[in-house]
């Protein structure tokens, strides 16, 4: 998966808030994915780490080749941070 580009807007950007996330840190999560899975209505649902550690997850939809929409981003759960660590 190569992502040059995440698209923001006042939605998504308020969304992930409501979700204690802020833009910074989806955009770390996303350059330090550590897994990508397919998603519901063929989106992407990445799981990736911040400079903090902070594991999240993220949805997105794509745009165009590498152009990214962020849908939402959230903490991983549970079973999403075993994915990660059954990685290593």
């Amino acid at each position: 998966m190569e992502l040059k580009e995440l698209v923001w807007n006042d939605f998504n950007s308020k969304h992930i808030l409501k979700h204690k996330v802020n833009k910074t840190e989806t955009e770390e999560a996303c350059n330090n994915r550590k897994l990508v899975l397919s998603a519901k209505n063929k989106r992407l649902l990445l799981i990736g780490k911040t400079k903090k550690g902070r594991i999240l997850s993220i949805v997105l939809d794509k745009i165009k080749p590498s152009k990214y929409y962020i849908v939402t981003a959230r903490d991983s759960s549970k079973k999403e941070r075993r994915l990660i660590s059954d990685q290593k």
